[in-house]
């Protein structure tokens, strides 16, 4: 634990005690009701092993930047539950980060940023058969884009969004790049992870080894990768392979997705978001309030509430 103020170290219990939890936890988000729910016990067992040791160095309000290993790659932190003064998710407390090495963290917050504010919006993409249409991705992009003049935007749709379209569109004069499409991953060959979008030829995905070599200035590169409506099972965890390979050509940001959610909430959620990037804020406390707009919901029977839906998405930086 390093805070400004000093540095600190905590004897935690072994991988062998903590992954078991991880696991079984993991599979409780998708179907928690809420921190108080009778299956949450896996995770206040999991703060009360990973943060507890540390809660006096973080204090309610602070910025945390979050270094895993192995397993715990694919935990979202700010689902663990602190059980005072009443139980409640972590994120409701603090700000939080997914970082991979402080060398790397810090190689990125030196980047410059894009001078300009200008958009680059992909997706809406032509279905295939094993990636259908996502019944709500429209909607998504137009309140995307609604947040941009059209004069700071490029919006890649339909049979335009191409994976040579992408990377011949000057992607290094972007500050935002967004794409509403599905993702796929590949844990032994993480290069192999993929964009999917529109077909050209044989070819639909836009390769993580092929965004690596196509430099960018982005302050927030967003991978909306949305459900399969059941029919395909994709795992969202190799998506952190994306979110690692644009970071690597030279992002400051990028928002990827742990597991795959309904598309129903994507679109509220990603409205929110660039609603409080419009006003200013940084991605990481943008991100934060957007989730808590669904977390906070005033309809007590939203199921948007759910972990399920807010906390797929995760903010990476310096991976």
């Amino acid at each position: 634990m390093i805070s400004p103020a000093r540095t600190a170290y905590f004897n935690l219990p072994k991988g062998a005690e903590i992954e078991p939890v991880v696991k079984t936890y993991q599979k409780t988000i998708l179907k928690l009701r809420d921190a108080q729910d009778a299956d949450a016990s896996d995770g206040k067992r999991l703060y009360a092993m990973l943060v507890e040791p540390a809660k006096k160095m973080i204090p309610k309000g602070s910025r945390v930047i979050v270094l895993p290993t192995e397993s715990l790659y694919g935990l979202n932190f700010e689902t663990l539950i602190v059980p005072d003064p009443q139980p409640h998710f972590w994120i409701e407390d603090v700000t939080l980060t997914t970082a991979s090495s402080l060398r790397q963290l810090d190689a990125s917050l030196r980047r410059p940023a894009a001078t300009s504010k200008d958009l680059l919006l992909v997706g809406n993409v032509v279905p295939t058969a094993d990636f259908p249409a996502l019944s709500q991705a429209a909607e998504e992009m137009k309140r995307v884009k609604g947040y941009f003049p059209e004069r700071d935007r490029r919006i890649l749709e339909a049979k335009d969004a191409t994976p040579s379209a992408y990377l011949n569109s000057n992607t290094e004069r972007y500050a935002y790049l967004h794409f509403v499409t599905h993702g796929t991953a590949s844990r032994t060959r993480p290069l192999e992870s993929a964009v999917i979008l529109s077909p050209e030829g044989d070819s639909y995905k836009l390769y993580a080894r092929d965004v690596v070599t196509h430099h960018l200035q982005a302050r927030l590169v967003t991978i909306s990768a949305c459900d399969t409506s059941g029919k395909r099972t994709i795992s969202g965890e190799g998506l952190v392979g994306l979110s690692w390979a644009f970071l690597r050509a030279g992002a400051q940001n990028v928002i990827g997705a742990l597991w795959e959610v309904s598309d129903a909430s994507t679109p509220q959620l990603m409205d929110a978001l660039y609603g409080e990037l419009s006003q200013g804020k940084d991605p990481a406390t943008a991100l934060r309030d957007a989730k808590l707009s669904l977390l906070h919901s005033p309809d007590s029977k939203s199921v948007f509430k759910k972990p399920f839906y807010w906390a797929p998405f995760q903010l990476y930086a310096g991976s």
